[in-house]
């Protein structure tokens, strides 16, 4: 993840504070690399915890859904986030009414993966915001209910001026990776078992990845790691940096302060 000064970080003001303490959906970390991509980026947490996020993209197989949601239940302190094409949240939940509604219902959660796969790079910014609303509609009819997102990948992998201004205009963190998940088994969970805290894993819902995840789940539980969602490694985060040189560590939460405990 792209770092800012604490400098930088204080000229965000309130509405930053108040990201890091999970109000709104974050603050916007500049990528050095992109210098006209200014909306927040992720693509790794803080190192300081023993903590990783799995993320599953796509959504396609209805079968290999459902045995990874009874192997989260297995491990009930574990927390995914899956970013679904819409058309599959809809065919999904056709198929196995309230999938989607257990998931969150457990405590997992769901980020913004277009609709139906397109790249963002090649569409105009009103076009992806309109894709974009089709499918937190689909989300809104699948959960019976309006939804938080705050996170999307973009299929591809394309960080484009579309991608910056959909960020900006829905308030959404674009989610990137720092372990891919796809390939056999075992060189997976090898890379798995090296990774750091913090890491972001990316997976997808076929066989293969299903099968990465039987392995490295109880690998991950046995070496006390904890599996969480994007948000909580996100507010990781965005604490890291409010408690940077300086802080008021134990003042509390304030506006007028530099940091939160």
């Amino acid at each position: 993840m792209t770092s800012i000064s604490r400098r930088d970080f204080l000229k965000l003001g309130g509405t930053a504070l108040l990201a890091s303490i999970g109000i709104s959906a974050g603050k916007y970390v500049p990528l050095h690399d992109e210098p006209n991509f200014t909306a927040p980026f992720i693509w790794n947490g803080t190192r300081k915890f023993k903590r990783m996020a799995f993320t599953y993209d796509d959504c396609y197989l209805l079968n290999k859904m459902q045995d990874l949601e009874v192997l989260l239940n297995e491990f009930p302190d574990f927390k995914v986030t899956f970013f679904p094409v819409g058309i599959k949240l809809l065919d999904l939940e056709q198929q196995d009414p309230g999938i989607w509604k257990r998931l969150v219902d457990n405590g997992h959660e769901i980020g913004y993966h277009t609709f139906d796969h397109v790249n963002l790079g090649v569409m105009s910014p009103a076009t992806a915001l309109m894709d974009y609303d089709k499918w937190y509609g689909a989300l809104t009819q699948v959960l019976g209910a309006e939804h938080k997102v705050r996170f999307i990948r973009p299929p591809y992998d394309v960080i484009s001026y579309t991608l910056d201004v959909l960020c900006q205009e829905r308030g959404l963190v674009s989610a990137l990776f720092s372990i891919g998940g796809g390939g056999e088994p075992d060189v997976v969970v090898r890379a798995i078992q090296e990774g750091k805290g913090g890491d972001i894993v990316q997976m997808h819902i076929r066989t293969q990845d299903y099968n990465s995840s039987v392995i490295a789940y109880p690998w991950l539980k046995a070496n006390n790691w904890e599996l969480v969602t994007l948000s909580k490694l996100y507010d990781d985060y965005l604490r890291e940096q409010v408690n940077s040189d300086g802080c008021d560590v134990n003042a509390g939460v304030s506006l007028t302060r530099t940091c939160v405990e």
